[in-house]
């Protein structure tokens, strides 16, 4: 089976991705309706920052939460997979107003993995 490309919302309000991604390497992404294989690529939007700036590569699943002290609710005890961090971009040309350009909608209620026009222009900024 070929790996998928995703973008997924990290929602600030909610957990503090970037910093898990920077001092653990890692974040936990509930399995609960999501359905990503090993070696999937997820690109993450910040909700804060309004950009894609992290590319992580999913590792492992069914595992225990293990990011909780970075969520400013009470962290979900649900199974989880395992997304390392691979590269975290630096540029603008990642900035909401220039993913509209490639059909960006503007929020993400779940994982994105069909629309090919942003995946790609997403990849080659990579």
């Amino acid at each position: 089976m070929k790996n998928k490309t995703w973008i997924a919302f990290a929602n600030r309000k909610r957990c503090h991705h970037a910093e898990a991604f920077k001092e653990l390497g890692y974040i936990s992404w509930t399995m609960h309706r999501t359905h990503f294989n090993i070696g999937d690529i997820i690109y993450f939007f910040m909700s804060d920052e309004r950009c894609i700036r992290f590319k992580g590569k999913v590792v492992k699943q069914n595992c225990n939460r293990e990011d909780s002290s970075y969520w400013i609710e009470q962290a979900p005890n649900d199974k989880t997979y395992r997304i390392q961090l691979i590269e975290e971009y630096h540029g603008t040309e990642l900035q909401e107003k220039h993913l509209f350009t490639h059909g960006f909608k503007g929020y993400l209620q779940h994982p994105l993995c069909n629309n090919e026009e942003l995946l790609s222009y997403i990849t080659s900024k990579f």
